[in-house]
């Protein structure tokens, strides 16, 4: 008993002695002169403060709330450099649902996050019980680290994984989503996750064949409803996801296939909506847009090609005037001109894939899936698309492996009113998977139904429809 006690009171004395430090710190913080505002060159506390020119300022740091008070840009800038400085030192993963709206201290914001998934790691050569997805919500750190470490058991499937991550985020269109998995190392290593499938005969099947860090997770909108921008602006949450989703795609993928105008007004178009309060005339002032360029980066808002080609006074004198014409857009406007604009450029409401109609590869086509016309092909670039087949009219989907030495895939729907299936032909079984779950996705959706649509024999690891 007196152990306790003693142990208690130990306990009692640190904490006190902790809390005093932290008192101290912050009045460290406070009368520290580098802190003062008196001569800040333009620089601002708060995202808000773009607005117009810094005032001058006799406010004090020890003004009550101003110590703890950190600027968006400035957090954003610190938390990264110290999440990047941890994983290369292999400390920690990065972690999820950062709130950029709280305001922390930068000291225990970082370390609180940092520290967070360091009790998940396994012993060598086990599968882990974490499973790290990576996702568009919108958090602190660039968008290629948005990520969730998601807890999952012997029973959990790959629906049990996306509907957590969209529970927690309060997304209404819970049936677009699916779950892909991709291998950094190969272009070709991608899978769509069949929402049945078991996530541990997932990671057994491929992170035993390939190191596991070679793997990523990626929760994406893939199966779209018709009209799907409208109704999107219905769900806040998925709208977002929806904008962040198509930005990383478009900056990471066809940044450099656009025309400079075009680049300039979607990269204005993301600072509008990034600063909301701030004034079309903000960045003509200087210390404003050098903010904007060394502590935020422009990389965030603009291509490479396009920061790369432009000389930095020029691109300054375009960037000052493309903004002032987005300037009275507010954030839900901001994300549907963007779309609109990049719309005819990069085709975000439909997946092609190179293929041929019928059991031989004949006939090559490319099979275009979207919301509006169904199932159609193209036999030419730019060419009419003729259509197949409509959602509603698919009863069943089935794949296989062709018997050949290049192992084509085969994929076979059963359409009401069709004489016979419609066959087509792909290059691998993983396209026909992929091509397979894509339909089955979008009959899901048109359908509100759960069940699958594919007709297989059943395999370890996943689920039958009346388990679902």
């Amino acid at each position: 008993m007196l152990d306790v006690e003693r142990g208690s009171r130990n306990r009692r004395r640190e904490g006190e002695r902790e809390g005093g430090n932290g008192l101290e710190r912050k009045k460290t913080l406070s009368e520290s002169p580098s802190s003062s505002t008196s001569e800040n060159n333009g620089l601002f506390t708060d995202p808000s403060q773009l607005l117009s020119p810094v005032k001058s300022t006799q406010t004090s740091w020890t003004s009550p709330g101003i110590s703890q008070h950190i600027s968006r840009i400035a957090y954003y800038t610190e938390y990264d450099r110290h999440l990047a400085a941890a994983v290369s030192a292999g400390k920690t993963m990065a972690t999820a649902y950062l709130d950029p709206n709280l305001n922390h201290t930068l000291l225990e914001g970082a370390k609180s996050r940092l520290s967070a998934g360091a009790s998940d790691r396994t012993m060598a050569g086990s599968v882990d019980r974490v499973l790290k997805v990576c996702h568009h919500f919108e958090s602190n750190t660039e968008n290629s680290c948005w990520s969730s470490n998601i807890r999952y058991g012997d029973a959990t499937d790959v629906r049990g994984i996306i509907q957590k991550i969209l529970d927690i985020n309060k997304v209404r269109w819970t049936s677009c989503f699916g779950l892909r998995l991709s291998n950094g190392q190969s272009k070709d290593q991608v899978h769509w996750l069949h929402p049945d499938l078991g996530v541990s005969h997932v990671r057994e099947k491929y992170e035993q064949a390939r190191p596991n860090e070679e793997w990523r997770y990626e929760l994406r909108i893939r199966y779209l409803p018709k009209g799907f921008v409208q109704q999107f602006t219905e769900d806040k949450p998925t709208l977002n996801y929806f904008y962040h989703q198509v930005k990383h795609d478009y900056m990471t993928e066809n940044g450099d296939q656009v025309e400079q105008d075009v680049a300039l007004k979607l990269g204005c178009l993301e600072i509008r909506r990034f600063f909301k309060e701030m004034r079309g005339n903000a960045l003509d002032k200087k210390s404003n847009y050098e903010l904007l360029e060394k502590d935020v980066g422009l990389r965030r808002f603009f291509p490479k090609d396009l920061l790369d080609s432009v000389k930095a006074k020029t691109l300054r004198k375009l960037i000052q005037q493309t903004f002032k014409q987005v300037a009275n857009l507010n954030d839900e406007q901001c994300i549907l001109k963007f779309l609109e604009i990049l719309a005819p450029i990069y085709r975000y409401d439909k997946e092609f894939f190179k293929c041929a109609l019928g059991s031989s590869w004949v006939i090559q086509v490319e099979l275009a899936i979207g919301p509006e016309e169904g199932i159609s092909y193209l036999t030419d670039k730019g060419s009419t698309p003729t259509h197949l087949a409509n959602f509603n009219q698919v009863q069943s989907i089935q794949y296989s492996a062709m018997e050949e030495k290049d192992r084509k895939g085969m994929l076979q729907l059963n359409v009401a009113g069709a004489p016979e299936p419609l066959t087509v032909t792909t290059a691998s079984l993983t396209m026909a998977e992929n091509l397979a779950d894509l339909i089955d996705g979008y009959c899901r959706l048109v359908s509100m139904e759960t069940h699958s649509f594919i007709i297989r024999v059943q395999k370890e690891g996943e689920r039958t429809s009346s388990l679902v």
